[in-house]
């Protein structure tokens, strides 16, 4: 009986130390997206402040733009690791890694738009791959949105 007791003592104390170091690296991670996102968005203003010095516009808005989108993506990343840190159930925490996946599609998909009809001189062979990762990324956003929408459908009932 008292061996028994011991393990389910020795199991009891493993999981609430998990627990606790789950909770230790999921505030280390909270921190350290904070700062990548403080960092992002200090360097897109600076991009933003020295626009006029680059001699190409549209070169320079790809750059502010990219360097906004990515300090979205750290927020949501963000949250996303909140959520896990909060909720109760695993399946919450999927819409969230939903979501930062479309963000970061969309993301893709409007530099690279940007870069295709903003280019001076573009090769037929660039063309045609970025026309064909414009069909992919634009393939793989539906598809996420289509499982968004079914785990909302199976949350309400």
């Amino acid at each position: 009986m008292k061996n028994h007791l011991d393990f389910k003592s020795l199991q009891i104390f493993s999981k609430l130390f998990l627990l606790k170091a789950e909770e230790i690296g999921y505030f280390v991670i909270s921190i350290g997206l904070l700062i990548g996102f403080a960092l992002v968005v200090f360097d897109a203003f600076k991009t933003l402040f020295f626009v006029p010095s680059y001699k190409d516009f549209t070169q320079s808005s790809i750059l502010i733009l990219d360097k906004f989108l990515i300090a979205l993506i750290f927020l949501e990343i963000f949250y996303t690791v909140q959520i896990a840190l909060l909720e109760e159930s695993a399946i919450k925490c999927v819409e969230p890694f939903l979501l930062v996946a479309i963000t970061a599609l969309i993301r893709r998909l409007l530099i690279l738009s940007f870069e295709v009809s903003h280019s001076k001189e573009l090769p037929v062979e660039k063309i045609k791959y970025a026309l064909i990762e414009l069909l992919e990324v634009g393939f793989l956003i539906l598809l996420l949105l289509a499982g968004l929408i079914v785990l909302r459908k199976m949350r309400r009932g």
